[in-house]
């Protein structure tokens, strides 16, 4: 192997490499996201403030799926309150994790019920057509 396939090679290797997503990166933006979902429907000029703490663990709606639960500090004018959110994702990594995609699959967020289960729509439509937007938003942008 001359030095040049060499070189080559090693840029193709270090190329591929640079795109990797690993577990903490993935959870760290299904976090973003589910909190971005929340906001949509928080109502009263209230948004998601900070998370406090967030637990990922295998969904327990369908096998291969990611849970989230947050607790985050949802503040309005004057008050700041920690809530609990959950969310499941479906997600994907790439060859080597040199990609990743993730969606929602549902959204629990004080009483709130958006998503789907078995094939149907949890909620109302246009109720899930703003979360999956606000997911794509915050998970690529």
């Amino acid at each position: 192997m001359n030095s040049y396939t060499r070189l080559c090679f090693a840029f193709v290797c270090v190329l591929a490499l640079s795109g990797c997503v690993s577990r903490d990166q993935a959870d760290a933006k299904l976090a973003k996201a589910c909190a971005a979902g929340v906001n949509v429907f928080l109502t009263g000029g209230q948004e998601v403030d900070k998370i406090v703490e967030s637990k990922f663990t295998p969904s327990p709606v369908v096998q291969g799926f990611r849970h989230v639960t947050l607790i985050a500090t949802v503040k309005n004018d004057w008050l700041e309150q920690n809530h609990t959110y959950d969310c499941d994702f479906d997600e994907s990594f790439g060859f080597l994790g040199g990609g990743y995609t993730a969606s929602i699959e549902k959204l629990e967020a004080e009483g709130i019920v958006i998503g789907r289960a078995g094939g149907e729509i949890l909620g109302d439509a246009q109720d899930f057509i703003k979360l999956t937007d606000a997911i794509r938003k915050a998970l690529y942008e």
